[in-house]
């Protein structure tokens, strides 16, 4: 996988959120993208010298004061350790260790089960830990088994407690735009037929896709930290709240739906 320009980015912003000397975990093993320009710019953000030139991903974490680093992939090239990530890996390989960075960047959409990608994440993440996404939205043709959208982390973040610390449309360049998480921020996301047809984030991402006259693949990144010590849990997309019918209500806690959405099944749709 590629350790582009906006990874490094997130990275250097996610660094200091975390406790000193973190640990962290991504899955696939990564190839870094150097360009000085680019490691300079980090390096301000998170307010430590970065070398030059790095050669590989670890070089960069150590940089930026992580005093352990390890990759999951299917084999053992650049510091992995194979396991498959279509497994629960406590299960499948009695695999307990615990993480403060947890990453899933361009990985996740290669693996054709889901549950088991944000289970894993979630279990391997210490309580203070982030987990950080770097995954494809649109357009991204054919390049995985699956392209993700905002409600996607929204909802799993609102079943499982986390706390947001951003989320960003992005481009591999770096160039992103920063999308609200507040509890009242729905209107950004969502169409609202019939006088708005276009939401801030279908406009944000034609800003994106189209910038300098380019046709780019945009990435949604998503960063959020565990904050207590549970299960994970599978979420349900919030936009349907209102359909369960009593008797699956019970799979579905108060504390697990994204209640911003709590009217989104009314006349409108």
């Amino acid at each position: 996988m590629a350790f582009n320009y906006v990874m490094q980015l997130a990275t250097a912003n996610v660094v200091n959120r975390l406790p000193p000397s973190p640990t962290v975990v991504e899955w696939g093993n990564q190839r870094f993208r150097y360009e000085q320009k680019c490691v300079d710019a980090c390096a301000k953000i998170a307010g430590r010298p970065i070398r030059a030139p790095v050669n590989f991903v670890w070089e960069y974490f150590e940089d930026l004061g992580f005093s352990n680093y390890l990759a999951i992939d299917i084999n053992t090239e650049l510091r992995s350790v194979a396991m498959d990530l279509n497994f629960i890996l406590k299960d499948k390989y009695n695999y307990h260790e615990q993480f403060d960075l947890v990453t899933n960047n361009g990985t996740g959409e290669h693996i054709f089960d889901q549950r088991t990608v944000f289970e894993n994440m979630h279990n391997l993440c210490k309580v203070g830990g982030i987990m950080l996404c770097v995954l494809p939205f649109g357009p991204w043709i054919n390049h995985g088994f699956y392209n993700f959208n905002p409600n996607l982390f929204r909802d799993i973040v609102a079943a499982n407690e986390y706390e947001w610390s951003f989320f960003w449309l992005a481009l591999n360049s770096g160039v992103y735009i920063d999308m609200p998480v507040s509890l009242d921020a729905w209107p950004f996301f969502e169409q609202k037929k019939p006088l708005n047809p276009i939401s801030d984030l279908e406009e944000g991402f034609h800003h994106l896709h189209n910038l300098d006259g380019g046709k780019h693949n945009v990435s949604l990144v998503a960063a959020y930290k565990k904050v207590k010590d549970q299960p994970f849990r599978i979420p349900m997309q919030g936009r349907y709240v209102n359909d369960v019918v009593d008797e699956l209500k019970s799979n579905y806690s108060e504390t697990n739906i994204d209640r911003r959405q709590d009217n989104h099944t009314s006349a409108t749709y």
